[in-house]
């Protein structure tokens, strides 16, 4: 699963996602950012080298072609072409995305610039890709929870969905009530809340839950900057440890057919956590300063050892595929 932009309309390159791990809602956003800046008011021709989008292709080219609006809700990006009556929205979801190291005839959809511009040629390859009229959006993003990297997400729809019993692990993760948030941020947002994943979401206070919406805001935002799931941080302070940043020992269980990871030191389930009063995080990323490049992001995943492909990857750019060449020309520093 893939999205990839290239300077040059004779590149046949695309981005790396692997190790079945799915792009989380930062990583969305980063290519948004990125295509809002580079795409959007460019005209496009439309193709679909495997065949499998050939009627989107076909309305993306009857409306005009021209990229005129991109929106990201969790996981789920959707791009607008036209105006009026006559916009056709393409959907795409990355899904579990697999590792593909080249663009290959398997690609669903190319975008090529016919403007005055420089020339931009974008290749997509995702597990949903669907195209249709605003109300596909409409119809969809009313199904989807608050996006804490939108700017007009609240976390309005967390607290009401803790009213249940259900274990707060499963309603975080939950797209309908926090869309965004996957396997791996689900487990270093509760670890960093101190609240174990299995804890009926019902116990929780309302102070609790906004504290737990202001670190998911937080930690996504900085993903979004820095291109790493991490953050700010040097690596995981609880996911897939066998002992937490707190140095207690860390538990792995399954939790809605993943592995969900829990601190015993500082996650105990039902144990009383003081209240504290909690002012809600602004969510969105325009307020934040310019994000890090993502040629500058995957250097140094290399350097802290990070997989490459262990989300913010799905885009590419002639500055990362020319490091990624010079980095597998380099002796590997491995043994």
């Amino acid at each position: 699963s893939s999205l990839a932009i290239s300077s040059s309309s004779r590149a046949e390159s695309v981005a790396v996602c692997g190790h079945r791990a799915m792009v989380e809602g930062d990583g969305c956003h980063r290519i948004a950012a990125e295509h809002r800046k580079s795409l959007v008011g460019r005209k496009m021709q439309a193709k679909s080298p495997n065949g499998r989008f050939k009627g989107g292709a076909q309305a993306i080219m009857k409306c005009g072609g021209v990229l005129t609006r991109i929106e990201v809700h969790g996981k789920n990006m959707f791009y607008f072409f036209g105006q009026g009556s006559k916009v056709v929205v393409v959907h795409v979801h990355f899904g579990l995305a697999g590792e593909e190291p080249a663009v290959t005839g398997n690609i669903r959809l190319r975008l090529s610039t016919v403007d005055n511009g420089t020339p931009l040629v974008a290749h997509l390859s995702a597990m949903v890709v669907k195209h249709g009229p605003s109300s596909m959006y409409d119809s969809l993003t009313a199904k989807l929870g608050a996006d804490p990297l939108r700017e007009d997400a609240t976390c309005d729809t967390l607290i009401k969905a803790c009213s249940s019993s259900k274990p707060i692990g499963t309603v975080l993760v939950d797209q309908s009530v926090v869309a965004g948030v996957g396997n791996i941020y689900r487990s270093e947002i509760l670890y960093e809340a101190g609240i174990h994943p299995k804890q009926p979401s019902n116990s929780l206070t309302e102070a609790e839950i906004v504290t737990l919406w202001n670190v998911a805001v937080k930690q996504m935002q900085q993903g979004f900057k820095t291109g790493s799931i991490w953050g700010t941080k040097n690596g995981a302070f609880c996911y897939g440890k066998k002992t937490s940043a707190a140095g207690g020992k860390v538990k792995q269980f399954a939790m809605g057919g993943r592995s969900c990871y829990a601190c015993s030191k500082r996650q105990r389930l039902d144990a009383k956590r003081p209240v504290r009063q909690a002012k809600v995080r602004r969510s969105g990323t325009a307020h934040l300063e310019e994000m890090v490049p993502a040629v500058k992001a995957e250097n140094k995943k290399r350097k802290t050892g990070e997989g490459l492909a262990v989300q913010h990857v799905a885009l590419k750019d002639d500055a990362t595929r020319a490091a990624a060449l010079a980095a597998k020309k380099r002796p590997s520093a491995r043994k």
